[in-house]
């Protein structure tokens, strides 16, 4: 009977010593994903190793990391919209900075793009100035769009038309996002 026994054991045996490759194996791995390759330190000159090395794994910097399960993007609150009565001011000043045609591109498109977003002040680097329709702005903002849930909508009255400026809160300012004119009817 103590035959019968032994390849049991020796199953046993072989399964045990399989199961402990196995993890060691695994617990390599995961040891080196987590290692930054940026961190890498390089290998000694005549050492065959293309690997991290403990030394490696010990100069990461983990002070800034995040808990495990967050991103960088978890404790991003959205901005409040910013203040209604502040609005009508930025649709003036782009107004009357927009309405400068005899100002050089140089000095014209720092003007107006104080008062925009990004990506709509990078849109209006290729406006040429002279071509503006018009030159003064001749009344006060009048909101189409009350201010509201961060947007908003004005009219502006020039000398040329009616200058039309979109707004959107942004970064908790209301900045410009787009405008439209139309010319006055002609006489």
């Amino acid at each position: 009977m103590g035959r019968r026994a032994e390849p049991s054991a020796r199953v046993d045996r072989t399964v045990r010593i399989v199961a402990a490759g196995a993890g060691a194996a695994l617990a390599l791995t995961l040891a080196a994903c987590a290692v930054d390759p940026a961190a890498q330190v390089p290998a000694a000159a005549g050492s065959a190793s293309a690997y991290p090395t403990s030394a490696a794994a010990g100069a990461l910097d983990t002070s800034s990391a995040e808990p495990p399960g967050r991103d960088d993007h978890d404790h991003d609150v959205p901005d409040a919209p910013p203040p209604a009565d502040r609005a009508a001011p930025v649709a003036a000043g782009f107004a009357a900075a927009w309405a400068r045609s005899d100002l050089p591109a140089s000095r014209w498109w720092p003007a107006v793009a104080a008062y925009c977003d990004e990506d709509f002040a990078r849109s209006l680097r290729t406006v040429d100035p002279a071509l503006v329709p018009a030159s003064r702005v001749t009344g006060r903002p009048r909101a189409t769009q009350t201010p509201r849930d961060g947007r908003a909508v004005f009219e502006v009255p020039t000398d040329a038309g009616t200058l039309t400026v979109r707004l959107a809160g942004v970064g908790g300012r209301w900045r410009v996002t787009d405008n439209d004119f139309r010319r006055a009817a002609s006489r």
